[in-house]
């Protein structure tokens, strides 16, 4: 039976699996779908509800489609959530999770520098730092083993139902980029993988991070001229509402990558002069829908096992894919519970 909810839950109650703010997550959710959700009333909470999600190990998409799809009662969302995770959460996590809700709700964000700090054992070295400072992006090599990420391009091409050995099957019209995998153990241990949160740590000068659980993709190769291979328009996937605040996105190469195979592509030192470049703009203009390709664009090669890390204030995207085989990536993301969200989208 669908239950009926009013947004009067408040963050602080709690269910079966004893989650601060879940609840109040699935009425919010829930009102939404039935179009009663002020949104303007709950703006302030979408770090929040971001943070949570992602906490838990369930990403932000998944729980989302459920809700839609099903609208269940909340002892029904909980049950799900335990079959996905495949147990309930560890009493530690729970813990973790409610001092984070208890902290976001009394701080909601901060403003992070960027600066070299103190984290021990870094993965990035100073040339790296001085690097990621100028252009606003950088590769940690050998991020992940080889073997690792061949585990998980296999995992990517078995749910897709494809043959890496066989190009007549990777052209199935009902793919098209990105690759709806979430909960894979071998997908979650690249998450885990302790170089890439050492280099997030480094860059957000904190350890109190938390990791998202996002898609995977598959560029293809261009087939008969036809450019198949995604979403390779630059684009960005923040807010450009000033002030931008810093934040890092992450892909993790799970296949040998050229040039020319679809590349991850970024408009190196953008972040120092988008500020400029948006005040230039006209007010009817939509910095969207400018010629990107104009501010040069270069593309980022890599090995099985590299990890790009990005400023999310520079232009990005996929490239055409020329050669003869997919490129094949994880999208992974760490991050401070209350790291910036500009409250306007633009």
């Amino acid at each position: 039976m669908t239950a009926k909810p009013e947004l009067g839950i408040s963050s602080m109650e709690t269910g079966e699996l004893g989650v601060l703010h879940l609840r109040r997550y699935w009425c919010k959710r829930l009102l939404e779908v039935e179009g009663r959700l002020d949104q303007d009333s709950v703006r302030d909470e979408y770090g929040l509800d971001y943070t949570l999600m992602q906490g838990l190990g369930l990403g932000i998409v998944e729980p989302a489609e459920y809700l839609f799809q099903q609208r269940p009662t909340y002892a029904e969302f909980e049950q799900w959530i335990v079959q996905k995770l495949g147990g309930v959460p560890e009493r530690t996590l729970v813990e973790r999770l409610n001092k984070m809700v208890r902290h976001y709700l009394e701080q909601p964000h901060r403003t992070y520098p960027i600066e070299e700090t103190d984290i021990q054992e870094p993965v990035l070295s100073a040339a790296d730092l001085a690097f990621w400072q100028e252009n606003g992006y950088v590769v940690l090599r050998n991020a992940v083993s080889a073997e690792d990420c061949r585990a998980a391009e296999l995992a990517i091409w078995d749910f897709l139902g494809m043959d890496p050995q066989n190009p007549e099957t990777w052209y199935d019209r009902t793919h098209t980029f990105w690759v709806p995998l979430f909960q894979h153990p071998v997908l979650n241990k690249n998450r885990a993988a302790p170089r890439i949160r050492k280099a997030f740590e480094q860059l957000w000068g904190t350890d109190d991070l938390w990791t998202t659980v996002d898609r995977s993709s598959l560029n293809r190769p261009e087939r008969g001229g036809i450019d198949i291979s995604g979403p390779s328009r630059l684009h960005w996937d923040v807010s450009l509402a000033l002030p931008i605040p810093f934040g890092i996105h992450g892909l993790l190469y799970l296949s040998d990558t050229s040039a020319e195979q679809g590349a991850f592509r970024c408009v190196p030192g953008f972040h120092h002069r988008i500020d400029q470049w948006l005040g230039k703009l006209a007010p009817e203009q939509n910095p969207r829908e400018q010629d990107l390709e104009s501010l040069g664009p270069v593309p980022v090669t890599g090995s099985a096992g590299d990890f790009v890390l990005w400023r999310h204030a520079l232009p990005h995207g996929s490239g055409r894919n020329l050669a003869h085989y997919p490129r094949v990536v994880q999208y992974i993301t760490v991050f401070p519970h209350d790291y910036g969200i500009h409250p306007i989208w633009k």
